[in-house]
């Protein structure tokens, strides 16, 4: 009989060579720097580890792992963020300030709209204006319908909307 211990090692070891260099490049996109995207890499790792049991086949792995990634990798901008000073209104790039669609082409901007969301809604945002998924690619990722995508997308919308008119940014 084959120690549960060892499977359970395997899986993971067999998961990290597939998967390991797209979930390092998902890190780095989101967190911009090697080293910190090292760290998360291995945290996510980790978390496979923990939840091993949970993992889905190979087919749908990569999503799955992609997932604990993104989720991990929001945290850690958000804790970075409550630790940092606040940005000033006048720091932030020009819009036309009634909408936010024109900005989400600078990533910088959209990653301060973003932090500024709920998680549900910054999970959709990052993979729809970051990473450039279809809606029906986000849906499959995050296991949601292609209906509750665009609701996501639309609610952050609006919310970036309403902050860009509330701070004044014109």
């Amino acid at each position: 009989m084959v120690d549960p211990g060892v499977q359970t090692g395997e899986r993971v070891s067999t998961l990290y060579r597939k998967f390991g260099t797209a979930i390092y490049s998902r890190c780095r996109r989101l967190l911009k720097d090697d080293a910190l995207a090292e760290d998360a890499t291995q945290e996510v790792f980790v978390r496979v580890l923990r939840h091993i049991e949970s993992a889905p086949d190979d087919a749908t792995a990569l999503a799955w792992i992609y997932r604990i990634s993104t989720n991990y990798c929001l945290n850690q901008i958000r804790d970075r963020s409550r630790q940092a000073e606040p940005t000033a209104p006048e720091e932030l790039p020009e819009g036309d300030g009634t909408t936010p669609e024109p900005d989400m082409l600078d990533r910088d901007t959209a990653m301060r709209l973003i932090k500024r969301a709920p998680e549900k809604l910054q999970e959709v945002a990052v993979l729809y204006y970051m990473d450039g998924l279809e809606q029906e690619q986000i849906a499959n990722t995050l296991g949601i319908s292609r209906r509750t995508v665009i609701n996501r997308l639309q609610e952050f919308l609006e919310r970036s909307r309403k902050f860009v008119e509330r701070e004044g940014v014109a």
